[in-house]
């Protein structure tokens, strides 16, 4: 670079050249601006920077009396480049090698007589305060009544200097303040709320935190990062109910369970599997978000070899034996049942089933351009059942077509004996059941649009019917019998979870589980229905027993006498152990699935495997 004092070494040709130089102004450094991660603060003129570069411009004039322009940031010299659009001078400051802490910019500018003039400014290379609810855990239920502990940390040299924890829920909203700890830099809350937890409530915790310099910090939302949205906060729930006993936990958000896994999803989204018997976790991915607002993690299922997993961005995953299948799959996972799942691309014009033993896929439904949305079900064996609404009739394996009913049909239901199906006309939604004999009986109408208002299982039939007013649950025994199950004033409705749709809550002697008026009943056949717990979580008969997922906890429904809660569930410190040590262990070792996104998009394939 050529340095204006060097121009003071030039022989001067004549005296109009010295009159001329002679008249040239001092040059003035004036109307900076900091672009990017670099904020100024009006109130100390002093300006915070917290990636690893500082984007600024100032202005020199009279610019064309301007020879050059440079900055100087912790010990590194960097020459701005003029833009002559504007008469401004730009620089990008790299400041990755620079420690965290106040340090000082000096901007000169030379003009052409080689004559300096200096403006400094204070930039604080930052990195916000680290911020954590220690306790509850996200997705963690709550069985009676504990203390809110979170802790604020600086980055250093930096000190947290406030930290309140606002708790919120349907009947709470309250502000915990925190104090100094005997550790330099930090603060934390420990307290107890003003008021018993109740069943049914959801806790959202959202930290406010500010240290020496920055502005106030918000979070920790799902992912981890900071932000401001309740809706974007990890969650707590709160299930006191004496007919409960918590069985299981895992270190995150229970999606499915079966004999000896349970799938769960944690609050940074990594995905993983606990083994029942050894309470060993084993990490399958991550599902990153890349902005608060994306807020939904996903939903999953369980297979005899492995997993299939929706992710929020419109991918479908899966993992057999421990081992994710990197064929790209951009579409929606529809029905998972056994060894066999079906999933549709992103338009739905095409619906595809997969079985997992062989990893073959076939194609069962291709309609280009089509706008209809595809519903399907799929028996154990593997044979779909499907509808669209561009027909009247439930298809299936062989040709069949089950029904011709005006409306639109929705998600047809099979147990593997018995087909049911709904038709909508717009204010009702009457109910079908085909029986393996071939006979197609009219179950009811009911007063609802939505497509979860059939259970099916061994040869028993739960629907929802309209007594004039409201839906009540009823149910067709196997040799054709009905019966009201319930009476309420205000409507009934199943218990229904994504993939499980239209399985989950008939018994194998036909105790059917359903919701009313924000809580959970079990209905029987002459028999007033028994409350079980709130409404919050999933029910579901498994193995002879009925069981509530509800966040990180399994619990198994039992008599009133029995405890809600087990001190020490069967590896619960391991668990623990995985969530407070294992996070970011966790995360390194775990595939970023975000990333098989962007390499799916790379490559333009939607078939085969991806390229690179």
């Amino acid at each position: 670079m050529r340095f204006p004092r060097t121009i003071a070494g030039c022989a001067v040709a004549s005296w109009m050249s010295l009159s001329t130089t002679s008249a040239l102004a001092e040059v003035v450094l004036d109307q900076i601006q900091f672009f990017g991660r670099t904020t100024w603060r009006k109130d100390d003129k002093s300006a915070i920077s917290d990636f690893n570069n500082i984007q600024v411009s100032i202005a020199a004039i009279p610019y064309e009396d301007v020879y050059s322009v440079e900055a100087e940031y912790a010990g590194v010299t960097t020459p701005l480049t003029f833009n002559d659009y504007n008469d401004r001078y730009y620089a990008t400051i790299d400041t990755s090698a620079v420690p965290y802490g106040p340090h000082t910019l000096t901007f000169t500018a030379y003009d052409k007589l080689g004559r300096a003039s200096t403006r400094q400014y204070t930039v604080h290379k930052y990195a916000p305060p680290s911020v954590w609810v220690a306790s509850p855990r996200p997705n963690r239920t709550l069985t009676g009544d504990t203390r809110i502990a979170a802790t604020c940390v600086g980055t250093p040299p930096y000190s947290c200097t406030q930290l309140k924890a606002r708790v919120r829920s349907q009947v709470r909203d309250e502000v915990l303040v925190g104090v100094p700890s005997s550790v330099p830099g930090r603060m934390d809350v420990l307290h107890s709320l003003s008021s018993p937890l109740q069943s049914g409530e959801v806790l959202t915790i959202r930290l406010e935190a500010t240290d020496d310099v920055g502005p106030i910090w918000y979070g920790p939302t799902l992912g981890g990062g900071l932000g401001f949205h309740d809706w974007a906060l990890p969650r707590v729930y709160v299930e006191r109910s004496p007919k409960l006993t918590a069985v299981q936990r895992a270190p995150g958000a229970i999606l499915d369970f079966d004999a000896t896994r349970v799938l769960f999803i944690d609050h940074a989204l990594q995905i993983g599997v606990v083994d029942r018997m050894t309470q060993q976790v084993t990490w399958l991915g991550e599902l990153r978000m890349h902005h608060d607002w994306m807020h939904k993690p996903g939903y999953g299922a369980l297979t005899p070899s492995g997993v299939a997993m929706q992710a929020w961005y419109g991918y479908v995953f899966l993992w057999k034996d421990g081992a994710l299948d990197r064929t790209p799959r951009q579409g929606r996972l529809d029905a998972v049942n056994g060894d066999t799942l079906l999933w549709t691309r992103a338009d739905d014009d095409e619906a595809i089933v997969h079985t997992f033993s062989t990893g073959t896929e076939t194609s069962l439904w291709l309609d280009p351009g089509s706008a209809s949305p595809f519903q399907a079900d799929i028996t154990a064996s593997g044979d779909a059942y499907y509808s669209t609404h561009e027909e009247p009739w439930i298809r299936g394996p062989g040709e069949i077509r089950l029904g011709n009913h005006p409306g639109y049909l929705q998600r047809p239901i099979t147990d593997g004996t018995n087909v049911a199906g709904r038709w909508w006309n717009g204010s009702v939604s009457s109910s079908y059941l085909y029986t393996a004999g071939g006979a197609e009986v009219f179950l009811g109408d009911s007063r609802t649009g939505d497509a979860a208002g059939l259970l099916l299982h061994a040869g028993y039939a739960a629907y929802l019917k309209s007594d004039g007013a409201v839906n009540q649950v009823w149910l067709r025994t196997p040799s054709g019998d009905e019966h009201q199950l319930s009476d309420f004033a205000t409507p009934s409705q199943f218990d229904q979870q994504e993939l499980r749709i239209g399985h989950d809550g008939i018994s194998d002697t036909g105790e059917v589980m359903f919701l009313n008026d924000k809580k959970r009943y079990i209905g029987r056949p002459g028999a007033a229905p028994e409350e079980i717990s709130s409404d919050l979580g999933h029910g579901r008969w498994f193995d002879g027993d009925w069981y509530v997922t509800l966040g990180d906890t399994l619990f198994k429904v039992a008599s009133a006498e029995a405890p809600a809660f087990l001190a020490a569930l069967p590896g619960d410190a391991a668990l623990v152990n995985a969530c407070l040590q294992g996070d970011r262990a966790a995360m390194s070792a775990s595939p970023d699935l975000t990333n098989e996104r962007h390499r799916t998009f790379a490559s333009g394939k939607t078939r085969g495997k991806p390229e690179g």
